[in-house]
C-alpha cells in the first residue's frame, strides 16, 4: 500500500547522505572566495587612502586631464555578488537537480523508489524540499563567514545589508534550482534535463558577468561600457540588485529590491509547481 505522507524522511536522509561532501565543498569553496576578495577590497582600500593615489591624481591634473574617481573594490565587490560566489552553488544545483530526478527515471532507479510505499507526489515534494533546504544552509553559513571576515579583516560590518544581500541571493539561487528542477521533471532524459536546466544556468552566469561592466556604479568611474547593460535584462542575475540593497540600514532605502525579488520567488513558486505536476502526472518508462 502505498503511503499518504507527502515528505519522506528516508529519501531525504538519502539525499543528503548522498551530497553532503559536494555541499560541504561548496561552503568551503565559498568561503575561501569570501576571504580572497575581503582580503582583496581591504588592501585596493588601504592603497587608495594612500599618497600614491593621491600624487597620481594630482598629477593628472596638471596635465589637464580629469578622470572620474576610480574604486576597483566597488568592482570587486560587485562581481563578488553577481558572480564570483554563484558558480559553485550554480554548480550544485544543476547537478542535483538533475540528479535526483531525471537521472534516476534515465537509468531506471526510479522504478525501484516508486516500488516502495513512497508516492510520487512525496518523491517530488522531497526532492523539492531538499533544494529549497540545502541552499538555505549554505547561504546562511557563508553570509556568517563574510560578515565575521568584514569585521576582522575591514574592521566595518554593514550587517543588515549583507544579510539582504546574502537573502537576495538564495532567492535567486531558488529561481535558478526551481528552473532546473522543472527541466528534470519535464524529461525523462537526462541529457535533456541537463541541457535545458544547465543551459539557461550558464546563460545566466556569462550574461551577468557581461552585465556587469554594463552597470551604473561601474559606468559612472569610467571603465563599464553603458550598452553592455542590456544583457542584465537578459538573465535571472540582473533581477539582484546589489546597488538597492547596499542602502538597507541607510536613512534613504532604496525598496526596488524587494519587487525584483519578488518576481524571483514568483518564477521559483511556479517552476517548482510546474515540475511536481508535471513529474506527478506523465508516464514514466518504469
Amino acid at each position: 500500500m502505498k503511503t499518504t505522507k507527502l515528505f519522506s524522511r528516508p529519501l531525504f536522509g538519502q539525499n543528503m547522505r548522498t551530497y553532503w561532501f559536494f555541499v560541504l565543498a561548496v561552503v568551503l569553496i565559498m568561503s575561501m572566495m569570501s576571504g580572497v576578495v575581503t582580503i582583496a577590497i581591504d588592501a585596493i582600500q588601504s592603497e587608495l587612502a594612500g599618497d600614491l593615489n593621491g600624487e597620481m591624481l594630482e598629477k593628472m591634473g596638471k596635465m589637464g586631464l580629469e578622470i572620474p574617481h576610480m574604486d576597483p573594490s566597488v568592482i570587486l565587490d560587485t562581481m563578488y555578488y553577481k558572480v564570483i560566489v554563484l558558480i559553485p552553488i550554480f554548480l550544485l544545483v544543476v547537478v542535483a537537480s538533475n540528479a535526483l530526478i531525471a537521472s534516476q527515471v534515465d537509468d531506471g532507479s526510479m522504478a525501484y523508489i516508486l516500488a516502495t510505499p513512497t508516492e510520487r507526489r512525496a518523491v517530488a515534494f522531497t526532492h523539492m524540499v531538499f533544494m529549497l533546504v540545502v541552499p538555505l544552509l549554505i547561504m546562511g553559513i557563508v553570509c556568517g563567514v563574510k560578515c565575521a571576515l568584514n569585521e576582522q579583516i575591514i574592521g566595518d560590518v554593514d550587517w543588515e545589508a549583507t544579510v539582504v544581500k546574502f537573502a537576495g541571493m538564495y532567492v535567486l539561487v531558488e529561481a535558478v534550482s526551481a528552473v532546473c528542477y522543472l527541466g528534470s521533471c519535464l524529461f525523462n532524459r537526462s541529457s535533456r534535463a541537463l541541457t535545458f536546466g544547465g543551459g539557461i544556468t550558464v546563460w545566466c552566469f556569462i550574461a551577468s558577468l557581461l552585465g556587469v561592466f554594463g552597470s551604473d556604479k561601474l559606468v559612472e568611474m569610467g571603465v563599464g561600457i553603458t550598452e553592455l547593460d542590456i544583457f542584465n535584462q537578459l538573465t535571472l542575475v540582473g533581477l539582484l540588485d546589489i546597488t538597492a540593497m547596499e542602502t538597507v540600514g541607510s536613512d534613504m532605502v532604496n525598496y526596488d529590491f524587494l519587487w525584483k525579488l519578488g518576481i524571483l520567488a514568483g518564477i521559483a513558486a511556479v517552476a517548482y509547481g510546474a515540475g511536481a505536476l508535471r513529474f506527478c502526472r506523465k508516464d514514466l518508462p518504469l
